[in-house]
């Protein structure tokens, strides 16, 4: 019975990130599965938060443009002005040649952290780049 509900939970998850129009009711509703439940569910394992950062991903956003440029290009009517467009276009494309020092850290943590329970010695010298690296990376910010 466990497994059951896990999988209906998972999928309602994934169904509840992925259509951010969707409401809990109607996950609820879909799901079979009482709304009081969905609720916490969503509370419990930071649906919504999944769900803004799923939405708000430089992918998700680029196909929603590309959805957009294709919509225009075949004679439907503009939903975003083309100025609009050509600027988060520039963004995103700024975004994907910048990466955050604080998210480059935390990588290379994680990086290092997976090679030191293969090769310590190996992790060592690894981090010591990643520092160098890491230096760098914010000299290149300023």
């Amino acid at each position: 019975m466990a497994r059951s509900k896990d999988a209906t939970r998972l999928k309602a998850e994934a169904y509840y990130i992925e259509n951010f129009e969707a409401t809990q009711r109607e996950v609820s509703d879909l799901y079979n599965v009482l709304q009081p439940t969905i609720s916490a569910w969503v509370r419990k394992y930071d649906w919504d938060e999944k769900r803004l950062n799923f939405h708000a991903s430089p992918t998700k956003i680029k196909q929603l443009l590309q959805q957009e440029l294709l919509n225009v290009a075949s004679g439907g009517i503009p939903k975003l002005p083309a100025d609009g467009i050509s600027k988060l276009m520039a963004a995103l494309d700024k975004c994907e040649k910048t990466s955050d020092p604080i998210v480059v850290h935390k990588i290379l943590k994680d990086l290092d952290l997976f090679i030191s329970q293969m090769d310590a010695d190996f992790a060592t010298k690894c981090t010591n780049y990643h520092k160098l690296f890491l230096q760098h990376r914010i000299s290149l910010e300023n």
